[in-house]
């Protein structure tokens, strides 16, 4: 279970492997931020209480739904300034669907300009165990 942020000439690539749905998800969460915060992915502040959020999500496809997922964080980050750090999480993929509960933190500062999760060159396996390539828009 883990990920890797793969160089490109022009975006970055993000390789997610893991045992489960959920973990595939919550891997990706994390290097996402990681990629986004330039750093390590953020945790939540000592004896801070964030503020309490459900992302829910329905797609066709998974590959739409970790798209989604992306994008979902991306907007928070962007509109309100505030990383979602999941509590719970559940993925379906049949049919597709996120349910996520967690708590908004304020995002640190350092920020790479991601302006989306794309389509293109993206690789979601289920077989052997869950794996996911995909590459972001900078």
């Amino acid at each position: 279970m883990g990920w890797k942020i793969i160089d490109h000439t022009a975006d970055a690539g993000l390789e997610v492997w893991a045992t489960s749905w959920h973990d595939l998800f919550l891997q990706a969460a994390e290097g996402f931020y990681c990629l986004c915060l330039d750093g390590a992915p953020p945790l939540p502040p000592e004896g801070t209480a964030g503020k309490s959020r459900v992302l829910r999500l329905e797609t066709l496809d998974l590959e739409e739904l970790v798209v989604s997922w992306l994008h979902e964080l991306l907007f928070l980050l962007e509109s309100e300034g505030v990383f979602f750090h999941p509590t719970s999480l559940t993925v379906t993929p049949h049919p597709p669907a996120l349910v996520a509960e967690g708590l908004l933190f304020p995002s640190p500062g350092g920020r790479i300009a991601v302006k989306a999760a794309t389509y293109g060159g993206m690789v979601l396996e289920s077989s052997p165990h869950p794996f996911l390539r995909l590459y972001l828009d900078l």
